[in-house]
């Protein structure tokens, strides 16, 4: 089953966690804590949660490329990508609760093969 989670999904389980807090005002942190991320990020900061990850900016240089359907130059501008990489308590976590899942369902689920090229 895959599941998303999304700003109001973050708030619900944060305010559900927190009987103290109404959500509303699980919504009004989770709203800060983002907006502050973006901040960040705008003004080039690096973000680190311990044992989650980090968040920095990568630079693409403008580089020229072609319109696949017509064969002609095109530009492409430089721009700036958001880069996350997980931290190493959330990559074991994640393997971790990945091995379970598939322990339990060996059976059922597909092979997938790594095809060299």
């Amino acid at each position: 089953m895959v599941c998303e989670m999304v700003k109001s999904e973050l708030a619900l389980r944060l305010a559900a966690r927190h009987k103290h807090l109404v959500h509303k005002d699980a919504q009004i942190a989770v709203d800060l804590i983002v907006g502050a991320m973006i901040k960040a990020l705008v003004q080039g900061d690096r973000i680190e949660l311990r044992d989650f990850g980090s968040f920095t900016l990568r630079q693409h240089k403008s580089r020229k490329a072609r319109n696949p359907k017509t064969g002609a130059v095109v530009y492409v501008p430089s721009k700036s990508m958001v880069y996350f990489r997980s931290g190493a308590d959330l990559k074991q976590r994640v393997n971790a609760s990945l091995g379970d899942m598939s322990s339990n369902n060996k059976k059922s689920s597909p092979q997938i093969r790594k095809i060299s090229r």
